[in-house]
């Protein structure tokens, strides 16, 4: 067994003058875990910590940190870390460069994890020691850690399962994450599936508009938040390098739907990255309305508020409670903005089903990727938007769009108790 103690008392954040090397390190803060924040520049350190206080509002977290950059305090904290959290930019070069240089003077039973959200780890522990392989895993905390609960964990071919278990013991009752093991591959489960679905609407969103692709998959289809206001907070920026290394490193009968429309390129090209530059798919105007990136004439135009009868029913049926309903609304709709709405729920739905085995373990059926879902996006579980729209529904659709029916899918015998407590996830707005 790994020689590592039995608690985690102190950590190193290397990264943290971002938003979720920040936010996690806070999280740790805030469970009485003294914590450095590590970046290119004390000055960034210490907005990394000016952040993780304001999303926290905890004045504890200030008292548990320590701000510091690479080239004056890496040493100093490294040697007194128990584990190093390293949440640099979502770049394979730039991460191994960091490894090379922390391996030096990293204590041999030092944690390490990476909070990548796409890249293989196999590949980022490439030329690393015995000993960093043997304490490297994931722990892929989802964004903001304050809300979002799940952190998936795995190791690769060189952890030692131990220091997993350990870590998801820790995570689990010290820092109280919902922990999912997933499988060594890009993207693990949660984002492989979810930008399965952004790939799918930017692409739409190209020939229909920002609004109303938004405004047809909105919460009540069982999302907190709509898909490409999501991308707003996530930041363009991290969805196209999860794109790209997604596009790189899948090759199942979906790999070739992971493409970043051309336009996506031009409105990082112009610093418009979503929430954390004020601008992105969304611009908030003065008069507290929105404005929405047009790809053809690449501005922001003014809304114009779409309204499609078979939506406001179905708005008007989950605010009532009567969810199956709501589906069967728009099952039986005709027109385009339906069958949009219908072949994206199918595709989420299918695709969940089909990666049970690779990005999690077969023997748990779908259950990890519904609580990934769930606890990861705060969507509502693909077994439930499968007991929505009915099995042989969803069966039918998913063979006229060619894609696989896995076995997972027709066998599955998901009781309807799993639909307590899910009416949280379709919120009628």
């Amino acid at each position: 067994m790994a020689d590592m103690g039995v608690d985690i008392k102190t950590a190193a954040v290397l990264g943290s003058g971002g938003t979720v090397g920040s936010l996690t390190g806070g999280l740790l803060a805030q469970n009485g875990i003294k914590v450095h924040f590590l970046s290119r520049t004390l000055e960034r350190a210490q907005r990394g910590l000016q952040r993780a206080v304001s999303q926290a509002r905890a004045e504890v977290i200030a008292r548990n940190v320590v701000c510091g950059d690479y080239d004056h305090d890496l040493e100093e904290a490294l040697d007194g870390a128990d584990w190093v959290i390293e949440a640099l930019t979502e770049d394979i070069g730039v991460k191994r460069v960091m490894y090379e240089r922390v391996e030096r003077c990293l204590r041999p039973s030092v944690i390490i994890s990476s909070t990548t959200s796409s890249l293989p780890l196999s590949v980022l522990a490439r030329g690393r020691s015995e000993a960093f392989r043997r304490h490297f895993l994931s722990t892929h905390f989802y964004n903001p850690p304050g809300r979002m609960l799940a952190c998936e964990t795995t190791g690769q071919e060189g952890t030692d399962p131990d220091v997993v278990a350990l870590m998801n013991a820790f995570l689990t009752s010290r820092l109280h994450r919902e922990v999912i093991p997933v499988q060594n591959v890009a993207a693990f489960a949660g984002n492989r599936i979810a930008f399965l679905l952004f790939s799918r609407v930017t692409a739409l969103a190209e020939e229909y508009g920002v609004e109303l692709m938004d405004y047809l998959l909105g919460p009540y289809t069982g999302r907190a938040m709509a898909p490409l206001a999501t991308l707003d907070l996530v930041g363009l920026d991290i969805h196209r390098a999860i794109i790209r290394s997604l596009s790189e490193n899948t090759h199942d009968e979906m790999s070739e739907h992971f493409v970043l429309p051309r336009y996506i390129d031009q409105m990082i090209g112009l610093g418009l990255l979503g929430n954390k530059t004020k601008q992105g798919f969304y611009r908030k105007l003065e008069s507290g309305r929105y404005a929405f990136w047009d790809p053809v004439t690449s501005a922001h135009v003014a809304g114009v508020d779409p309204h499609y009868v078979p939506v406001e029913e179905a708005k008007y049926l989950i605010r009532m409670g009567i969810y199956r309903r709501a589906f069967e609304v728009m099952r039986h709709a005709r027109g385009k903005e339906a069958q949009m709405v219908i072949d994206i729920l199918c595709t989420y739905v299918g695709y969940a089903y089909q990666r049970i085995g690779e990005v999690t373990d077969a023997r748990l059926g779908i259950h990890p990727i519904d609580r990934v879902m769930t606890f990861g996006f705060h969507w509502a579980a693909p077994s439930v938007i499968l007991t929505m729209l009915g099995r042989e529904f969803v069966i039918d659709r998913l063979l006229q769009m060619s894609m696989k029916v896995p076995e997972a899918l027709r066998e599955d015998s998901s009781p309807d108790s799993s639909l307590l407590g899910t009416g949280k996830y379709f919120i009628a707005r």
